[in-house]
């Protein structure tokens, strides 16, 4: 039961490193009661544990340290239940990100577990697909250059965390009457699938309407994809459809969760409608 304790008794009462408190003193955060002058010993009074410890508490509250230092000056309780206050709130915004995180990787999880067991590839099939939420320039792309550009300025108008790596919300559009009158069909319009329209300018937001799709998986890459064009047409004039809408292809595995170019997978969708 001594009053004066060397760095390392008192450090161990806290259950932290020596180099920590030689870095508090450092940073005239907790300076020891004495230096011996001939050593350099520090040595601590036991009186001083209290602040060790909440020191050590503010710092698992996520303060820093100009925010501890700040709150060791001219402490009251009004002061320190508004520092707290405000430490709570950042907290609960970090909750909501890591809730918004976690749901968003299980998302990603799911879409590539499932999609990594199709065996159908290049079959087509039938689908009804609900109405879907997009953001789109509307700009005409014609190579990587200009597609990198859009990618860039795409992502950078989302306002979400995580929202691209691994997921399927890549897309591109190409125009029907381009493919009606046999024109090349090289020119794309790029977009990503919305989840929340929060801080979207409204102008770029765009519908892809609900309905009858013919649709296909392929792999290759965004730009090959007149063979396979040609294929799923073909199948629709022979199952007495007719195309109604807009092509649209959608970017199932990317370049975000593998560099295997014959592991990137791709999807073909074509709104419909019985002669």
């Amino acid at each position: 039961m001594k009053e004066k304790l060397s760095i390392g008794e008192f450090a161990k009462l806290r259950n932290i490193t020596t180099e920590t408190l030689r870095y508090y003193d450092r940073i005239n955060l907790l300076k020891p009661i004495k230096v011996d002058p001939k050593t350099g010993y520090r040595y601590y009074s036991i009186l001083q544990y209290e602040e060790l410890g909440t020191i050590k508490e503010l710092r698992q509250l996520g303060m820093s340290i100009d925010e501890i230092k700040k709150y060791f000056n001219d402490r009251n309780l009004k002061q320190s239940v508004d520092i707290l206050k405000y430490k709570h709130e950042e907290l609960k915004n970090k909750i909501k990100e890591l809730q918004q995180l976690d749901k968003n990787i299980t998302e990603k999880i799911n879409h590539l577990e499932n999609i990594s067991k199709i065996s159908n590839l290049e079959d087509i099939v039938i689908k009804e697909i609900k109405e879907r939420k997009i953001i789109t320039f509307d700009k005409s792309l014609n190579n990587e250059i200009e597609l990198s550009y859009e990618c860039l300025q795409l992502e950078n108008s989302l306002k979400e965390i995580a929202p691209i790596v691994g997921s399927n919300r890549y897309g591109t559009i190409r125009k029907q009457e381009n493919i009606k009158f046999n024109k090349h069909t090289k020119s794309i319009v790029m977009f990503i699938f919305i989840k929340d329209k929060e801080n979207i300018n409204e102008i770029y937001i765009k519908k892809i309407p609900k309905g009858t799709y013919a649709c296909m998986y392929y792999k290759g890459n965004v730009w090959n994809i007149d063979f396979n064009l040609k294929k799923i047409i073909e199948y629709i004039e022979k199952k007495n459809y007719r195309v109604c809408g807009d092509i649209i292809q959608i970017i199932q595995i990317d370049v975000s969760v593998t560099d295997q170019s014959e592991e990137e997978l791709f999807e073909i969708q074509i709104p419909i409608k019985k002669c």
